[in-house]
């Protein structure tokens, strides 16, 4: 992606000086904090055909329900930074270093645990604020599904099977791909990451990845946001989640729900069982996204044809809401978060 040669003021960045012989995570990305893309936007199909044409590619049959570690899951990563990297958006992670002080930016965070690897995909937009800038708000869903494996499925008696995930979580996945496109062409005060996670399915796998090796200074980041099973709203109530605790962000979501029009309701249902719950873990306030279970949950047939596109435009238009209220309003002070960059 070209990018215009620009300075970077780093005296403007609370961040120690990096050794000459080791790079932190954070540097590639507080450069391109600095740069803009000398490419133009590149502006996707109208929100609810671009959502709908996105949810049909990734439950296709040709990405076999991306199955972490599989060739479907490998296409639909490569596909996303491809998405993000026409709306010019560089990516969010230190890539290869070249040398030993040029590390260009990825698109892709690689882990691998005891079970399962994978790779997270993501890319960050700079806030329009020339403070707030230096913090960030984190947008994510998972864009992993089971693919043809039985240990997840509801519905094992169908050995070998597709289980599209259209739902679960290609419908997420559209959504932060509609508010990519919206972010990059308004930006909020504070700067946005955009994250894919992989291997959600495993056991919230990414995330925990994410938060344990971030690629900016886990103390920048204010709030998180995460979309999982967002396609099937058909007229029934959103459903909020988040710590029971946190009633002050809760009372966020409620009231852009309330303003944007959009009927909701605070739940438990996805209590650390979905990404958010990797960041609330580490003292990050979160709040999830869901229009909730159903019998097509974890099932051969999760397809995008029964998935409501519209209503997954006006949940778009509350998490955009949420976001944006998130990247401009004043944070407390929180506990110092668990995780560390390195």
């Amino acid at each position: 992606m070209p990018v215009r040669a620009c300075a970077v003021d780093l005296v403007l960045l609370p961040f120690a000086h990096p050794s000459p012989r080791r790079i932190p995570l954070w540097l590639p990305l507080v450069a391109a904090l600095g740069c803009q893309s000398a490419a133009p936007n590149v502006a996707p199909p109208p929100a609810a055909a671009g959502i709908a044409a996105d949810i049909a590619y990734l439950a296709s049959p040709a990405l076999e329900g991306r199955a972490s570690g599989s060739r479907g899951n490998d296409s639909a990563a490569a596909f996303l930074a491809r998405r993000h990297e026409a709306l010019g958006l560089p990516g969010a992670f230190q890539g290869t270093c070249a040398a030993e002080l040029s590390c260009a930016a990825s698109y892709f965070q690689y882990f691998n645990s005891d079970e399962i690897g994978g790779h997270n995909v993501g890319s960050f937009i700079r806030g329009s604020d020339p403070k707030l800038y230096r913090e960030f708000v984190v947008v994510g869903a998972h864009y992993d599904h089971i693919g043809r494996s039985p240990r997840f499925a509801l519905d094992p008696n169908l050995l070998s099977s597709i289980h599209p995930g259209a739902d679960d979580n290609a419908s997420g996945t559209a959504a932060l791909l509609d508010l990519a496109r919206r972010f990059a062409a308004n930006p909020p005060p504070r700067s946005v990451l955009l994250i894919h996670f992989d291997a959600e399915e495993w056991g919230l796998v990414g995330s925990r990845a994410f938060v344990q090796r971030p690629p900016i200074p886990a103390s920048t980041i204010v709030f998180m946001l995460n979309l999982d099973m967002v396609g099937r709203l058909n007229g029934h109530r959103l459903l909020i989640d988040g710590s029971a605790a946190d009633a002050e962000t809760r009372t966020l979501g409620d009231s852009v729900a309330r303003a944007v029009g959009v009927p909701a309701v605070r739940s438990l249902l996805t209590a650390g069982r979905s990404d958010h719950a990797a960041f609330g873990s580490v003292n990050v306030p979160a709040l999830s996204l869901t229009s909730g279970f159903h019998p097509d949950y974890h099932r051969v047939t999760d397809v995008a044809s029964r998935v409501d596109v519209s209503g997954v435009a006006r949940i778009v238009d509350v998490a955009e809401g949420i976001v944006r209220a998130a990247a401009t309003r004043a944070w407390p002070p929180r506990e110092p978060a668990p995780a560390t960059t390195q």
